[in-house]
């Protein structure tokens, strides 16, 4: 099942279940990701945050609520899971541009957010660069972690890194033309990673460093080894700092991966490799690597 699938069965438990509580876990097991996978596409599959678009969703149906007459505004207030009135009408006011109260009148002008669907679509003329690479067995020489995927946990993660491996002289082990590599595995939300150090639910399984070619391991640091396989690179030409490569790996699950004759290979980790800038502001040119095996 590809991911516009998976997002059409997102949307329809969402459809379903607009006034029961919706976790974001629940949704992520759905689509067979991790919660942090789920959010990165479905933002940039919806144009929107999934939290967003049930707000969205909630407050459009409300309005049908309050014109029939169903139930007295603080039933409709809790229906659709707030848990006030006055939080329900502030909400209410901000998206329509009216009160709940004058809603009533049938005249008023009133927002509605239909339901989403998802479909393979073809946004403008950008070309996706890609190409097929197989690679030997290699190994990282850095530092591993397991989290939750939070944006705590990642900077957290990479503060400890950024300083043990250059207390560690990591910066030495960096190579032309990539500089800096991260492996990740990304477990499905539902999913049990059984650690030892810790009982709490992880999402991510993240190496990163360099990559190893025989030099002697400083104290502080790790190698991690990964089996030979096939992925799919797409170069991600960006001169900014912000999340292209995060964006150009969404763009591949949605727009490559579904045209393409390959399917993820999720025994294998995603790569991200950097090269490093020249100057402040230059351009960088980085990869995507997705683990992948025929269909």
């Amino acid at each position: 099942m590809d991911w516009i699938e998976r997002l059409n069965k997102v949307v329809e438990y969402i459809e379903e279940n607009l006034t029961d509580d919706i976790q974001i876990e629940s949704l992520a097991r759905i689509a067979y990701c991790s919660v942090y996978e789920f959010s990165r596409v479905f933002s940039f599959a919806a144009g929107m945050s999934v939290s967003e678009y049930i707000r969205r969703r909630r407050l459009s149906q409300a309005v049908f609520d309050i014109q029939n007459g169903n139930g007295s505004l603080i039933d409709i207030s809790l229906k659709y899971c707030y848990e006030s009135q006055s939080a329900f009408t502030r909400a209410f006011k901000d998206l329509h541009g009216q009160t709940p109260a004058a809603a009533r009148n049938k005249s008023v002008l009133l927002k509605t957010y239909p339901k989403i669907t998802f479909k393979l679509i073809i946004r403008g003329v950008t070309e996706m660069d890609f190409r097929i690479e197989q690679k030997e067995s290699f190994k990282i020489i850095g530092q591993r972690t397991k989290h939750a995927g939070g944006p705590d946990d990642w900077g957290t993660f990479y503060d400890t890194f950024g300083k043990l491996f250059d207390n560690a002289g990591g910066k030495s082990y960096y190579k032309a033309p990539f500089w800096h590599v991260g492996a990740y595995k990304f477990i499905p939300a539902g999913s049990h990673y059984k650690g030892d150090d810790s009982d709490k639910p992880k999402e991510v399984i993240c190496t990163i460093g360099a990559l190893y070619d025989g030099e002697p391991v400083a104290d502080g640091l790790i190698l991690q080894e990964f089996p030979a396989g096939t992925w799919a690179v797409f170069p991600v030409v960006s001169d900014t700092d912000n999340d292209a490569t995060g964006t150009h790996y969404v763009k591949a699950m949605l727009e490559w991966f579904p045209v393409s004759n390959y399917k993820i290979n999720y025994d294998l980790p995603y790569l991200e490799v950097y090269a490093i800038p020249t100057e402040p502001g230059a351009v960088h040119y980085d990869e995507v690597w997705i683990p992948v095996v025929g269909k």
